[in-house]
C-alpha cells in the first residue's frame, strides 16, 4: 500500500511559474497508479487554482516541501518574471490575538454564543493570559461574559490583574455601555476597549470616546445571518452588519472586530464572504472573529488581507491545540512568504 500523502505542501522557488506563483497547497486527491500517478493540489489563497502534479515532481524537494513552509532566501531573480514589473507583492502582516473569555472568573468558551453551551478550559485566566505571551502573543483579547449578558463588572478583579501583569496590549468587550465605564476599563490599564451593543444603541457615545480617547475604541460587530446581535448575543436587531459598519467610517475608531455567530466555537472555518463584505463596507481596520479551527482557516484569511482585514481572533483552536499559536504567528506575521509572488489576475476571491 503507497505511504499516505500529507494534506499540506508548499512550491519551492523551482516551481513557482508552474503554480502561478502561489506558495501553499492542499491535496484535494491522487489519480492514477504506478509510474502515471499524480496528485491534484488547490492552492490555499485562490481555491479556483489547481494542479495535477506527477507524484515523481511532488517527492522532488527542489519543487516541493511538505507541511505549510517558510521558503527562505527566495530572491526576486528566483522568481517568474510574467506579472513582476514592481517586483514581488508584499505580505501584509496579520496579527494572531488569542482570546480569553470570563465567565465567573473562568476561562470558558461559548458554542455559536450560547451560555447554556460553556466549555470551561482553565480556572486561573491569568497564567493562562502570561502563557500566550509567553507563546508570542503581540495583543491579548478578553471578553466578559458576564458583562455582555447582564452589564455587571463580574470579572474586573481577573483583568486588572492581566493588564499589571502582561506586557503586550489588551483589549477587553462585554458590558461596556457607557462612557464611565468605557473610561473606567481604558483607565485600569486596557489598550483598547470594544463597544458593541452601545454602537446600535448609541452611536454617538462610539464617536465621543473615539474622539476623546485616539486609537483606543474598538467597534465590535456580532451578526447572525448578516444582521447585528446585541446583549450578549441574546437579542437580533434589523440592522444590517455591514450598515452599522459604514456608519463609523469617519468616527476614528481603530478597528472592527466582526464576529460571525454562527461559526464561533464550532472550529468550521471562518465566514470569508461575510468577513470580505465587512472589509468592502469601510475602511476602517477589520479583525476577523469566529470559526477558526486550523492553520489552514487562518492562511484562508490572507486572500482577504488586502481588503483591510488585519488581525484574527482565535480562541477554541488554541485550547484545544488545532492551533500552534508560534506556528500561526509566523504564517501570517510580518516576515511570512505566503503571498503570491504573481499578483492573481481579477478580482480577490473568497
Amino acid at each position: 500500500m503507497p505511504p499516505r500523502l500529507g494534506n499540506a505542501w508548499t512550491a519551492q522557488p523551482a516551481a513557482l511559474e508552474t503554480t502561478g506563483g502561489y506558495r501553499h497547497f492542499q491535496l484535494l486527491g491522487q489519480r492514477g497508479r504506478g509510474p502515471t500517478r499524480a496528485v491534484e493540489l488547490e492552492a490555499v489563497l485562490e481555491r479556483g487554482f489547481r494542479l495535477l502534479v506527477p507524484l515523481v515532481q511532488l517527492r522532488d524537494r527542489q519543487l516541493w516541501q511538505p507541511g505549510w513552509q517558510r521558503i527562505a532566501g527566495l530572491e526576486p531573480a528566483d522568481m517568474p518574471a510574467a506579472g513582476l514589473q514592481d517586483g514581488p507583492s508584499q505580505a501584509i502582516p496579520m496579527q494572531i490575538i488569542p482570546a480569553i473569555d470570563l465567565l465567573g472568573g473562568q476561562c470558558v468558551r461559548l458554542h455559536q454564543g450560547d451560555y447554556g453551551q460553556v466549555t470551561r478550559f482553565s480556572d486561573d485566566p491569568l497564567a493562562q493570559a502570561l502563557d500566550w505571551q509567553r507563546q508570542g502573543a503581540q495583543r491579548l483579547h478578553l471578553v466578559d461574559l458576564d458583562g455582555a449578558k447582564t452589564g455587571q463588572p463580574v470579572n474586573d478583579a481577573v483583568v486588572k490583574a492581566i493588564t499589571a501583569a502582561l506586557g503586550i496590549p489588551v483589549q477587553l468587550g462585554g458590558g461596556v455601555r457607557s462612557l464611565a465605564r468605557a473610561e473606567e476599563l481604558l483607565a485600569c490599564g486596557l489598550n483598547r476597549v470594544i463597544l458593541g451593543t452601545v454602537a446600535i444603541e448609541q452611536p454617538e457615545l462610539v464617536r465621543q470616546l473615539a474622539a476623546r480617547h485616539p486609537g483606543r475604541i474598538v467597534v465590535g460587530i456580532d451578526a447572525k445571518d448578516g444582521l447585528v446581535a446585541t446583549r450578549g448575543w441574546i437579542e437580533t436587531s434589523t440592522v444590517q452588519a455591514t450598515e452599522l459598519a459604514r456608519s463609523f467610517e469617519d468616527a476614528g475608531v481603530a478597528a472592527i472586530i466582526s464576529t460571525d455567530i454562527a461559526t464561533d466555537g464550532t472550529l468550521a472555518g471562518p465566514n470569508l464572504g461575510a468577513l470580505r463584505a465587512m472589509a468592502e463596507a469601510s475602511t476602517i481596520p477589520v479583525i476577523a472573529s469566529g470559526g477558526i479551527g486550523s492553520l489552514e482557516d487562518i492562511l484562508s484569511l490572507l486572500s482577504i488581507a488586502p481588503l483591510g482585514v488585519e488581525g484574527v481572533i482565535v480562541g477554541r483552536a488554541l485550547y484545544d491545540g488545532a492551533v500552534d499559536l508560534a506556528e500561526a504567528i509566523a504564517a501570517v506575521g510580518p516576515g511570512r512568504l505566503q503571498d503570491a509572488v504573481i499578483p492573481p489576475s481579477g478580482s480577490i476571491t473568497v
